[in-house]
């Protein structure tokens, strides 16, 4: 777009010394020769270097009308900068472009009045002057564009790198937030865990300890008044020894980390390197944690067993609708799997508790493809 303004501009300026009062079929000629170049020289960019100016500067040893419009032609001497380049603009022009243009200028200044071209207001060397102002003011538009586009190249170059080094700090921030979300919630686990144990090592055996003693007391007692307080002391420690029983398996339950879990059990299988990929909210149901731990820890077993698996995977991903846990072995036993073996079995009972599907697959290998609709889970969780 820069390039036709500024091409208009200096077309205009040639009109100047384009001879209105009798114009020659030669005249006509020159003009729409001049205006097809250009036009192929923005089309062809290294076409101007390689044959436009050289075969301009033969031209006009015949016709010197052409002559007329050489600041619109020497406009394209300086070349636009190469995409990608950094360096700035503009590059220098060519110099046989370059030479060619000072030999047009040449011929029309000391050659000019043998090819008897005269210009009906203009003296001749206001001629010269014109011819003169419009070659450099063709090199300082081609100079102002060509530092635009490259200026403008930079900054969309530079709003681009913005935008991606905003994408990346976005992406690098939002896994900062999630590896400290997980790192708190394992952390809570744990503590949850040790709280469990502490429950259950010291408050459970210190009730436990005085129920008995309560036992005793009241199998040695005479006093029917006091066999009863006794009683009614005994029942009161059953059931706080319950409630403790169920908040220790409560806090012990929720203390579960599935990811943790599925990743211990591939760093301890000694069998065959195993891979784990783990893409699940870590408020997974109970009944779900357990049964897929179980299920984890089965086909492991049985791949050790029955497989001569070099390498096996674990899959565990939550989609919208539900849960995937694929686990993948590489054996290449030609045996069909025994679908009525306890440990498939165990698989399967595990699976239709959850409303799931279970598929198993042979080729490449054996493959356990279960799939655990969130319905199911939310009614298990409730």
């Amino acid at each position: 777009m820069y390039d036709l303004f500024d091409k208009c501009i200096l077309f205009l300026f040639c009109l100047l010394l384009f001879p209105f009062d009798r114009i020659a079929p030669m005249c006509v000629f020159a003009c729409l020769l001049a205006v097809s170049v250009s036009a192929g020289c923005s089309a062809f960019p290294g076409l101007a270097v390689r044959a436009v100016f050289p075969a301009y500067t033969l031209l006009l040893l015949f016709f010197p009308q052409l002559g007329i419009f050489l600041p619109l032609l020497a406009y394209d001497v300086i070349p636009h900068t190469e995409e990608g380049t950094r360096q700035f603009p503009p590059r220098l022009p060519d110099p046989l472009s370059l030479a060619c243009v000072c030999a047009s200028l040449f011929l029309c200044a000391f050659f000019r009045r043998s090819f008897g071209f005269r210009h009906a207001f203009l003296p001749y060397r206001f001629q010269l002057l014109l011819l003169l102002s419009g070659v450099l003011l063709a090199f300082l538009l081609r100079r102002r564009t060509v530092v635009q586009l490259f200026l403008g190249r930079q900054l969309f170059r530079a709003r681009d790198d913005g935008a991606e080094i905003r994408i990346l700090l976005e992406e690098r921030n939002r896994s900062l937030l999630e590896k400290q979300d997980n790192e708190i919630y394992t952390a809570t686990l744990r503590e949850r865990n040790r709280i469990a144990r502490e429950i259950h090592d010291n408050v459970g055996h210190m009730l436990a300890r005085a129920i008995l003693m309560v036992g005793a007391l009241k199998a040695t007692c005479r006093d029917p008044a006091s066999a009863e307080s006794l009683g009614h002391l005994g029942d009161t420690l059953d059931h706080a020894m319950n409630s403790i029983r169920s908040s220790v398996h409560d806090l012990h339950d929720s203390s579960v980390n599935l990811e943790d879990s599925l990743y211990t059990m591939a760093r301890e299988f000694s069998f065959c390197p195993v891979s784990v990929q783990f893409q699940m909210s870590p408020d997974l149901p109970r009944e779900i944690k357990y049964s897929l731990i179980a299920i984890a820890r089965e086909a492991l077993v049985n791949i050790s067993r029955h497989s001569n698996a070099t390498e096996a995977s674990i899959t565990a991903i939550e989609h919208p609708g539900f849960y995937q846990f694929i686990i993948r072995d590489n054996g290449d036993s030609a045996d069909p799997p025994d679908i009525s073996g306890i440990g498939l079995e165990n698989i399967s009972a595990r699976v239709s508790a959850l409303k799931g599907s279970l598929q198993i697959r042979t080729s490449g290998g054996f493959c356990i493809y279960i799939t655990i609709p969130h319905a199911s889970s939310e009614r298990s969780a409730s």
